[in-house]
């Protein structure tokens, strides 16, 4: 049930398929740990500001090591795939 990235109209209409790897901190409660995304790879600009802007509402189940919850880094494809 976690948001996904908007696809920039501009792109959507000129027929843009797009792709971010971003790369973040998930804490103990499952948040993402505010400052810590970073885009790794974008392939345009509009992309990787849907991205950003959306990361940080995204919730997961925290990592655990023996029982204990715990943060975690995580890296995450995002595809934005034209429908034709």
């Amino acid at each position: 049930r976690n948001p996904i990235p908007t696809y920039p109209e501009p792109l959507r209409q000129a027929g843009i398929a797009g792709r971010v790897l971003a790369e973040f901190v998930v804490d103990s409660t499952g948040r993402v740990r505010p400052g810590s995304v970073l885009v790794v790879e974008s392939s345009h600009p509009q992309f990787e500001a849907s991205v950003k802007r959306t990361v940080p509402s995204l919730r997961f189940a925290p990592a655990r090591v023996r029982g204990a919850k715990v943060a975690q880094r995580v890296r995450m494809p995002f595809e934005f795939e034209v429908s034709r």
